[in-house]
């Protein structure tokens, strides 16, 4: 199987696709991201591609700058020709045609294209039924359409369901494969259109509008590129990743479904979006979870953890029958996290709120009896032991984290008194109950000496939400305890110096966690508030050596062999390096 590192992903702001560095598609779900997949050979090579079978060509790939296209030039001593794959984006709450674009154009010499077409839809459980009329291949997938259109001169051969298309291709000549998705009982809407054109224009104007600043900043285009395009456009939900089961350890069990959205995403989601000044798509999440905590303002209902793209709570788990991603298995879809108590959610939800009524008042209304209610349950839950903000499927703790997204709920409520209209009996309590949660952190959490903030309340061990501390303005930036707690997190948890492990403690699964990109760029903001600029410079290009050249990074790392781990891309990830490349363009060295 190929690294997780060498695919690309392209998406229509509904779903998105995997594509090999070869140009095979790996991975896609049709019509929305959570839905049962077309292809799926990322995970077994049985479940499905869409493949470019040219072994005797040598293979170069990259984006068409700024785009979400994917470019692949083929080529050897006679011949060349080159194939652009994309997704179609569309900007419509009701999507009934969804768009893959195989693009061929000859460069030199004639050229011969192979290539395999294999669905193999509801995650390879389900025999196709093709049919081949009028220029396309036809399966229906329950009551939609998946229809394949292929150029006339197409030479078509089925051979144990995989369909052979030959296409012959001259120097200057352009031919189009374009798989089109048909919801329901709609029709067709593909007549021969150009959509690569509108496709491009549609990246460059979205690319236009941004503001990036100099530093990084084709990585930072590339970033917002791929958070753009998991971005469910029905809803404004982010999906954490496209992908389901890519494993955190190769041959293990830490395979999760990644396709649904996180409440603790929430700030850095809209801080990401604010720093590139696409203030449309952070409205459009801000009123995804906005909804969620309207929705939830009755004292019997409590924030779940994980949610779909459509607000719902998020189903829970069920095993495929898949080998998994180099046999890790299993392999699964939904998600138990859904049902784990977290406590910091009620602080994110609240941070998030106070985060857009700080920067973008005008479009935005902050329901008072909604910020009550998340008060109301921080009240009721904060001595509570949850499971903290990882997930850990293990016993139940007085986690840190939670406790200071307790704190920074009630501490941005009391940020936003003359906006909500406290009264002074309200602000009072809120001081009262701010202090109370502050002073139990420091009573119970820390470790005088070790002179850390541990993982837990009696823990032995630290966690990486250490540097978010600073970042929360939960510690002060000035102090010198501040700087002790982020050094010692730093030497605990680091490998090979620019890798970090979220923590080093069994977490009641089997098998090992691997270091975690995000926390190495919460770790960079953190020293760069702190104006340690040159040593987050140094980490931040040391990093950036083990990054893919495709632009996309991946949730986890191998600190010892550099591969990535988990699902890709991951939108955590791509948060955490806009977020850690603005603080080191705000606070100093660039490098």
């Amino acid at each position: 199987m190929h690294s997780i590192k060498d695919y690309y992903m392209t998406g229509d702001l509904h779903s998105a696709a995997l594509i090999t560095k070869n140009c095979s598609v790996d991975w896609l779900c049709f019509p929305n991201f959570d839905s049962p997949s077309v292809f799926a050979a990322i995970l077994d090579k049985d479940a499905g591609s869409f493949k470019t079978e040219m072994p005797e060509y040598d293979i170069e790939s990259s984006y068409v700058e700024n785009t979400g296209i994917v470019e692949f030039r083929f080529k050897n001593k006679q011949n060349e020709f080159h194939v652009h794959d994309f997704m179609v984006p569309q900007e419509v709450e009701k999507c009934y045609n969804h768009y893959f674009v195989r693009s061929l154009k000859g460069i030199k010499g004639k050229n011969i294209v192979k290539l395999l077409f294999n669905p193999k839809p509801d995650y390879a459980r389900k025999n196709p039924d093709f049919q081949v009329k009028q220029s396309t291949i036809q399966i229906m997938i329950e009551d939609s359409l998946l229809m394949l259109h292929f150029p006339k001169s197409t030479r078509i051969e089925k051979n144990d369901n995989i369909y052979e298309i030959t296409i012959e291709l001259n120097r200057n000549e352009e031919k189009k494969l374009v798989l089109e998705f048909i919801v329901g009982k709609n029709n067709s809407t593909y007549k021969g259109q150009d959509l690569e054109k509108s496709t491009k224009r549609f990246w460059h104007d979205w690319v236009a509008k941004g503001h990036f600043f100099d530093f990084y900043k084709n990585q930072l285009i590339r970033s917002l590129i791929t958070i753009k395009m998991m971005l469910f456009y029905p809803t404004g939900a982010i999906v954490a990743a496209p992908t389901t089961s890519l494993p955190e350890e190769i041959g293990g069990v830490r395979n999760w479904d990644y396709r649904y959205v996180w409440i603790r995403d929430a700030t850095f989601t809209l801080y990401a979006f604010h720093i590139a000044e696409y203030t449309e798509e952070a409205e459009s999440f801000f009123k995804f979870i906005q909804n969620i905590a309207l929705r939830h303002k009755e004292e019997e209902f409590d924030i779940n953890t994980v949610y779909t793209i459509w607000g719902d709570v998020a189903p829970t788990e069920v095993e495929l029958g898949m080998k998994g991603y180099k046999n890790s298995s299993p392999v699964r879809i939904g998600n138990n996290a859904t049902n784990q108590l977290q406590l910091d959610v009620y602080g994110t939800l609240i941070d998030a709120h106070y985060f857009m009524a700080k920067n973008q008042k005008d479009s935005v209304i902050i329901d008072k009896s909604s910020i009550m209610a998340l008060i109301k349950k921080i009240k009721l839950k904060w001595k509570d032991v949850d499971s903290g903000i990882w997930e850990v499927r293990g016993p139940q703790y007085h986690y840190t984290y939670s406790k200071v997204m307790c704190w920074t709920g009630v501490d941005r409520t009391l940020r936003m008194k003359d906006d909500l209209g406290l009264t002074s009996e309200e602000t009072d309590d809120l001081r009262e109950l701010r202090s109370e949660i502050y002073n139990w952190i420091w009573e119970n959490c820390y470790d005088s000496s070790k002179k850390n903030l541990m993982q837990y309340a009696g823990a032995e061990n630290v966690d990486a939400t250490n540097f978010l501390f600073v970042l929360l303005q939960f510690l002060d930036k000035h102090e010198d305890i501040t700087k002790t707690i982020i050094d010692n997190t730093y030497k605990e948890l680091e490998e090979n110096k620019v890798f970090m492990y979220r923590y080093r403690a069994y977490d009641g699964l089997k098998g090992e966690d691997s270091s975690f990109i995000l926390c190495i760029y919460w770790y960079i903001s953190a020293l760069a508030i702190m104006r340690k600029s040159e040593e987050a410079s140094e980490l931040f290009k040391g990093f950036e050596k083990y990054m893919s050249d495709t632009g996309l990074i991946s949730e986890q790392i191998d600190a010892d062999s550099g591969e990535y781990l988990g699902n890709y891309p991951q939108a955590f990830s791509h948060l955490g390096l806009v977020m850690s490349a603005y603080y080191l363009n705000r606070y100093g060295d660039k490098g």
